[in-house]
């Protein structure tokens, strides 16, 4: 197998760290709470969409907009380890919808991504 199809393959099987995110709004103290299967590329996403203007969530965009960049703290509550026991297992998303509605329901002044 050459290099490229060694990276291409490499890529295709890695294990991504699953779990929380929360984007902290410092000033106010508002969190905004959410989960995913790949927790790097989730809070690049949704940074590049609130640089850019183009978030979903019009309140955590209105708070980026206002206070910058600068007055986030973000980052991961929790991560969720793959289970071992069950290799062929691929979708964690009830395990992770479960963890975000906790904090949800235990964090004060949080709202969903």
């Amino acid at each position: 197998m050459d290099r490229k199809k060694q990276l291409l393959m490499k890529y295709k099987y890695r294990k991504t760290e699953m779990g929380i995110i929360s984007f902290l709004c410092i000033p106010t103290k508002e969190s905004f709470i959410g989960f995913s299967q790949d927790t790097k590329a989730y809070i690049n996403s949704n940074c590049f969409k609130l640089g850019a203007n183009l978030h979903r969530n019009s309140e955590l965009q209105k708070l980026w907009n206002q206070y910058g960049e600068s007055a986030f703290e973000t980052g991961v509550l929790e991560v969720l380890p793959y289970d071992e026991k069950d290799k062929e297992k691929e979708d964690y998303t009830k395990e992770l919808e479960g963890m975000c509605n906790r904090y949800l329901r235990n964090m004060e002044r949080a709202r969903r991504i």
